[in-house]
């Protein structure tokens, strides 16, 4: 049997206080009591649905994602079809987390701490050639999303200094408010980073998505894509 390495989680202290900030609160509301739910449909899967306002809005699974739920949100997003999820209700079942060690080459310790800090994590596998994260956070008690300025401030306030950084606005498919920011490290290795702040299009709230990839920026982008079109 082929030994796997472990890797180190791309996710940095960065990327963990601005999700805070951006959450705007000290923590995340990881929720408890929910089983992992993964939905069934792969492929380019459309729904079309009412929006609050009486407008049509289209939810897409892109072909080759899985729609995954995020416990006590009622929200599902797409992942990848070949990475492994872990939700913070699976902290206690130690099969499902050392098959997501083994299989994504993480290191125990990385794996635990960021179960303990976020509601979902998934990542690519460890043969996939390259490292590719997304870690999720949520908070049911904001109820607006933070503006370009006071992401700006925030990063100031913590003396975070990315490369290529941007801030951008976008809207998911059932027509919710995001707030995109994308920014580039170089670290041991270069990474690529876009986080993805929404608000929560079933109920009060908002939701954190980090996504982290060290093959590019198009490659980061292309993750939150199919995020963004799948909520």
């Amino acid at each position: 049997m082929t030994r796997l390495s472990r890797r180190t989680a791309l996710t940095t202290a960065f990327a963990a206080a601005l999700a805070t900030s951006l959450a705007a609160c000290s923590g995340s509301d990881n929720a408890e009591g929910a089983d992992t739910a993964t939905g069934q449909e792969t492929g380019e899967a459309t729904a079309t649905a009412d929006a609050d306002d009486g407008s049509a809005s289209a939810v897409t699974i892109p072909d080759g994602y899985t729609a995954v739920e995020i416990p006590d949100t009622n929200v599902a997003f797409a992942v990848p079809s070949d990475w492994t999820v872990l939700t913070s209700d699976d902290a206690d079942d130690d099969e499902r987390v050392n098959a997501f060690i083994q299989t994504t080459g993480l290191d125990a310790d990385t794996v635990r701490l960021k179960l303990d800090a976020y509601t979902v994590i998934a990542a690519s596998g460890a043969d996939s050639g390259i490292t590719e994260e997304l870690d999720v956070q949520t908070d049911s008690h904001a109820t607006e999303l933070r503006s370009e300025e006071e992401i700006s401030a925030d990063m100031e306030e913590y003396g975070l200094k990315p490369d290529d950084i941007s801030i951008s606005t976008a809207t998911t498919g059932s027509g919710a408010e995001a707030r995109l920011m994308s920014y580039s490290l170089d670290l041991v290795q270069a990474q690529y980073t876009t986080m993805i702040n929404v608000l929560n299009p079933k109920a009060t709230g908002i939701i954190v998505f980090t996504i982290t990839s060290t093959d590019s920026a198009e490659r980061a982008q292309e993750l939150a894509d199919a995020i963004l079109s799948s909520i």
